[in-house]
């Protein structure tokens, strides 16, 4: 099952023991095989959706430290599960097309309880990107995350999300409200905010909003002076190649602030390291040949800023503003603190804006 013909297999993570048995079943469901008789050869998944606790990032923080040491490290176990189905998408080899196409979707759920008994505090449903929520989830709710992710949105796929809250038995989404909890998948979505003032004619306020924006990213450039951001970048306007299709985003422009390679993360050499080369070079009298680096660049991360239309009526349209992480690999290194240099800056200057 799954969308696109997708064959996709759903696995719960508590239900294996670690690392091994992951490493295991994941072997085996991706071989091609025969049945006997004669029969069909089997198509090995081409998704793999892994069901898995909230707090299986975060073992370390109370209260999923209490509930790993009491459960036996169940919740470590389900992370070792979690990243062997990572590791195995980004490690699968494609050349001829002989081996097919491979995504991994984990959805991790709050503890699963009928959803009327969910109280009207936590009834609101609730999805985010990574590990980040706290409560629990709905038979009902998590049922239609899963529906969703395996067979109607394609930014579930290499991303992880956490879910809690519920759905009414008689109670229904909007496709509009699906595309924008699964549109934050995107990045990841880093920060947003839907409360812009506007003016009465939309459309000029989205013109002037982009305007200011773009303003607001040169400053960013020619090193960034001034700025309190210590990770040189380079400014550009988005392309949004790749992006998933919106029935509700009629109008979007972006700016990208992407990090520059420096002298740290696969560049970085330690005190040790440096005195090593130089003993070496001493004692042979010659340098030392360090490795060469690849002429191309890099993904070293960065921080896209979208402003964008939502909606397709005039008066039901608004505006509001994403930022998401941009150029980014399965190699890239996060820089945590230059984002929040840069989120903190724009957040500065959207209440300049609204304030105007």
């Amino acid at each position: 099952m799954g969308g696109n013909n997708a064959q996709c297999v759903i696995i719960s993570s508590t239900s294996l023991s670690g690392q091994s048995s992951a490493e295991a079943i994941l072997g085996r469901l991706l071989k091609r095989t025969i049945a006997p008789g004669g029969g069909m050869v089997s198509k090995p998944p081409s998704h793999i959706v892994i069901i898995s606790p909230l707090g299986t990032e975060r073992i370390e923080v109370f209260p999923y430290s209490m509930q790993n040491m009491m459960g036996g490290g169940k919740l470590k176990k389900a992370r070792e599960v979690e990243e062997v189905a990572m590791s195995t998408v980004k490690g699968r080899f494609i050349s001829d097309g002989s081996i097919p196409a491979l995504d991994y979707t984990i959805v991790k759920l709050g503890q699963i309880v009928d959803d009327a008994k969910i109280s009207d505090k936590e009834s609101v449903l609730n999805m985010q990107p990574g590990d980040c929520l706290d409560g629990k989830v709905g038979v009902n709710a998590a049922a239609n995350v899963l529906v969703q992710a395996v067979t109607m949105r394609p930014t579930a796929r290499n991303a992880t999300m956490s879910v809690v809250g519920a759905i009414g038995t008689n109670e229904s989404i909007d496709d509009e409200i699906w595309e924008d909890f699964f549109i934050r998948l995107e990045g990841p979505e880093l920060w947003r905010s839907s409360d812009l003032t506007t003016g009465p004619d939309l459309e000029q306020s989205f013109e002037e909003l982009s305007v200011y924006l773009k303003e607001w990213s040169s400053r960013f450039e020619n090193g960034a002076k001034g700025t309190g951001l210590t990770t040189p970048v380079s400014v550009s306007r988005s392309t949004f190649r790749g992006d998933a299709e919106s029935s509700v985003v009629s109008r979007k422009f972006g700016v990208m602030l992407q990090f520059k390679q420096t002298n740290t993360g696969s560049r970085y050499k330690s005190k040790l390291e440096e005195k090593e080369i130089e003993k070496q070079s001493n004692s042979s009298g010659k340098p030392v040949a360090t490795p060469v680096q690849s002429s191309k660049q890099k993904k070293e991360g960065g921080v896209e800023v979208i402003v964008e239309q939502v909606g397709t009526g005039s008066e039901s349209s608004t505006l509001r503003v994403r930022a998401r992480r941009c150029n980014m690999d399965d190699s890239t290194i996060v820089k945590e603190m230059s984002e929040e240099t840069i989120l903190k800056s724009l957040i500065d200057a959207i209440n300049v804006w609204n304030k105007r």
